[in-house]
């Protein structure tokens, strides 16, 4: 445990207390903080009162249905997060002095992600550390997010929908270009760029579903009133696309190739609200950073390597400005269209 001194009336509280105090405010209830800590209820309940009475002040008013900071609380909440950050900061500089790994490290990457890139900063951090064990999950949209706020995750690459990005540190990454796409002899192959929206809502829209539990989850580039079908992952998505019974967005690396063979054909759905989407490696501002988590931040804040020239057709009506060409040539990105942004209401993306 650590004990940490503030400037608060000279009072003396620990590490765990200010953590305690800190979730509570953040969730607003003790029950969802005891989930976000691992901790029983009880236990969170009094961490809390202790260091309340430490202080000699109340920090929360329990009289309503969720616990709400009181105007002591809120400008305590102020230096208890930079103390719990310095603290986090401290303990992370001394294990890497003492160069000791972790045992396991843990990464979230959003689906649409690719993969290859992240893999080969993995191996490199294995080949340092052969000890340490690799744990990589794949989400979707907001279950990015929900990786890093339940403490799974040491570092995640995906959007930054339901972050805090006061809490957070991002670093861009890369730009994922989506592109509507169905099977070459489907009908809607035939229609070319004047694909009209009343069309399209006549064939299954094949989405990924977001990972997350929230019930308000954001969706993107999902048609409203249409046919859609939901899967779980890029591959089935795919799949279902090239056997002809849907259409949908995929990531442009994944159909450069059949789209180059002819087997998927690109289509116009004017109605999408990105082209793209952007992705960055975040981690969270607090917490003990290990060695290798560390060094995987470092490589992945880099950004991937310059990736070639796309494969394949694109669609005449989504051909770039000169002006768009330019600034991708100077920034290495393969799409342009701007970054992933809130969608309706529906989960999932296209």
């Amino acid at each position: 445990m650590i004990s940490i001194i503030l400037s608060y009336d000279d009072a003396c509280v620990t590490y765990d207390q200010l953590q305690a105090f800190l979730a509570v405010a953040a969730e607003g209830g003790f029950v969802r903080a005891s989930a976000r800590l691992h901790k029983s209820q009880p236990a969170v309940s009094k961490l809390v009162r202790n260091l309340e009475e430490e202080l000699g002040v109340e920090l929360f008013d329990r009289r309503a249905y969720r616990a709400t900071l009181t105007d002591a609380g809120r400008l305590f909440a102020e230096r208890a997060a930079a103390a719990v950050e310095e603290a986090d900061a401290l303990r992370s500089f001394g294990a890497r002095l003492a160069g000791v790994a972790e045992p396991i490290v843990r990464l979230a990457i959003e689906a649409v992600a690719p993969l290859a890139p992240i893999l080969d900063v993995i191996a490199a951090a294995q080949a340092r550390h052969p000890g340490v064990r690799v744990e990589l999950r794949t989400e979707r949209l907001s279950g990015v997010a929900d990786a890093l706020l339940e403490g799974w995750a040491d570092v995640v690459v995906g959007t930054t929908l339901g972050l805090d990005r006061r809490a957070v540190e991002v670093a861009p990454y890369t730009r994922v270009r989506i592109v509507p796409v169905v099977r070459a002899d489907h009908a809607l192959a035939a229609c070319g760029p004047s694909t009209r929206p009343a069309l399209l809502r006549r064939h299954p829209q094949i989405v990924l579903r977001d990972s997350t539990l929230a019930a308000d989850a954001p969706s993107l580039n999902v048609l409203r009133g249409g046919v859609r079908w939901s899967v779980t992952d890029v591959a089935s998505k795919r799949d279902v696309i090239a056997a002809g019974m849907g259409w949908g967005g995929l990531p442009e690396h994944v159909v450069a190739e059949d789209v180059a063979r002819g087997e998927l054909a690109v289509i116009a759905v004017p109605e999408f609200e990105a082209e793209s989407m952007e992705l960055f490696a975040i981690r969270s501002r607090s917490g003990v950073r290990g060695l290798v988590a560390q060094e995987l931040w470092d490589a992945l804040a880099a950004g991937p390597p310059a990736a070639p020239a796309p494969v394949g057709a694109r669609r005449s009506a989504d051909r770039p400005s000169r002006t768009t060409r330019r600034s991708r040539r100077s920034t290495g990105t393969s799409g342009g269209g701007g970054s992933a942004r809130r969608g309706r209401r529906a989960r999932g993306s296209a």
